[in-house]
């Protein structure tokens, strides 16, 4: 209960600050990474985020993704529009800085691109879950080039796989793995339940940033090789812990 007690305690704090303050930057990553915690997730991350400005490359298995990355990076995240519109979610989602997108809209891909290219010129962090949906964690599905349309030449992007493992930095055994994963209509309370069961570590891969790229679709072939290789390395049986 402890985690839930210093969720508790920080999200009136968070709500209260102005949106874009340092003070409400603080409480925002105080509270995702008590959210996690309070789940029995524990968080290692292994090299160097480059802030400022960055769009983050990631695979995407969990809900618990958000809170691992928001409480570990501070980053903005890009969502489904109709997530705005959830009751006290919506709210919380719209406080941390959240870019909404109408994903079937094909027709306004290029002013929603283009607002993630706002954040980022101005020295705002983005999280692009470049699967464009959750996995079951048995890899790392293709990136779909089209959500790098925000990545003009000027953007600094960096890939970072996410990988899921037991507590002591195992491998995750197939069952666990699928309680972890939350894909396709997998409610949410249950799955929140089934990770909160037994503790789990998150760890976090930041690799090089990636050369500029005119052509998104290299791009997303560059970010994708560099995170599956990571996260082909973080669950192999025989790593190192």
């Amino acid at each position: 209960m402890g985690g839930v007690a210093a969720v508790a305690a920080r999200v009136p704090l968070w709500l209260a600050a102005s949106p874009a303050s340092p003070r409400a930057r603080h409480h925002e990553r105080a509270a995702l990474g008590a959210l996690a915690r309070g789940c029995g997730i524990r968080t290692i991350v292994s090299g160097q985020p480059v802030h400022g400005g960055t769009l983050f490359v990631s695979n995407h298995i969990s809900w618990a993704d958000i809170p691992v990355y928001g409480g570990a990076l501070g980053v903005a995240f890009v969502a489904k529009a109709e997530v705005g519109s959830w009751p006290l979610i919506g709210r919380m989602a719209a406080r941390v800085g959240t870019i909404f997108v109408a994903r079937e809209r094909r027709g306004e891909t290029g002013a929603q691109a283009e607002a993630i290219r706002d954040r980022l010129r101005a020295g705002g962090d983005v999280m692009l879950f470049a699967e464009g949906t959750t996995s079951d964690g048995l890899g790392v599905l293709p990136f779909r080039s089209s959500l790098f349309a925000a990545a003009d030449a000027a953007a600094r992007v960096q890939p970072v796989a996410i990988a899921w493992q037991a507590a002591d930095g195992a491998p995750l055994s197939a069952e666990r793995l699928r309680q972890v994963a939350w894909i396709g209509d997998d409610p949410l309370l249950p799955s929140v339940n089934a990770v909160a069961r037994e503790r789990t570590r998150a760890l976090l891969t930041l690799l090089e940033p990636l050369a500029p790229a005119a052509d998104r679709k290299a791009l997303a072939q560059a970010a994708h090789g560099a995170v599956a290789a990571a996260y082909a390395a973080a669950t192999a049986p025989n790593r190192s812990r």
